[in-house]
């Protein structure tokens, strides 16, 4: 499915929201495999369609003037309420905000900055963070920008919005498209942590 411009805006929203649901349909067992108190519960697409859309004008203003990211997460709770979407397409819609926001690295990497205190309240697990895993690859294959994959990756691990524990486990069950765009950056990860081990 691509949210590449076809039609009006509602038209793009809806091809998107009718494709993200794969997220945790294909991989569901995996995301859960961690816990067992916390089911995903996909919401309506008309719901969706509605709650993607303030998420982006919330996050493209708050962006804007430079709002207080708290007031942002305040915006997108509140919409998340009034459309009753569940908490996991609340966290996928906003990694999808975040991603359509940037047409460059250099500006994702500037939008990460200013939301990362959003996304580590809305993620801080593995399973969280294992949703925005899935989000950022199944987008950059949609939009065929997996060449900006490990970049984009690598922000977020330097942000702490993803812990590398997450992105290796995540990796190797990951599509082997992207698996080749990040395989140096995994490779440092997994230095990384020998280092670590070594030193403790």
């Amino acid at each position: 499915v691509s949210t590449q411009s076809t039609g009006s805006d509602g038209e793009d929203r809806v091809g998107y929201c009718c494709g993200i649901r794969r997220v945790l349909g294909d991989r569901g067992d995996m995301l859960l495999s961690d816990s067992s108190d916390s089911t995903p519960v996909p919401s309506e697409p008309d719901q969706e369609v509605g709650f993607y859309g303030e998420v982006l004008d919330s996050f493209k203003a708050g962006y804007l003037i430079r709002k207080d990211v708290d007031g942002v997460l305040i915006e997108v709770n509140a919409s998340k309420h009034a459309y009753n979407v569940s908490v996991w397409d609340q966290l996928i819609h906003a990694t999808r905000a975040l991603l359509e926001m940037s047409a460059t690295v250099a500006q994702f990497r500037s939008h990460a900055e200013y939301f990362a205190p959003l996304f580590i309240k809305l993620a801080g697990d593995r399973q969280t963070e294992t949703v925005i895993l899935e989000e950022v690859a199944t987008w950059a294959l949609e939009m065929e920008r997996v060449d900006e994959v490990q970049s984009i990756l690598h922000s977020l691990y330097d942000l702490d919005v993803l812990d590398e524990g997450s992105i290796l486990a995540w990796s190797r069950g990951c599509e082997e498209e992207i698996k080749e765009r990040i395989e140096r950056f995994v490779t440092w990860l997994e230095e990384a942590d020998e280092e670590s081990s070594e030193d403790d």
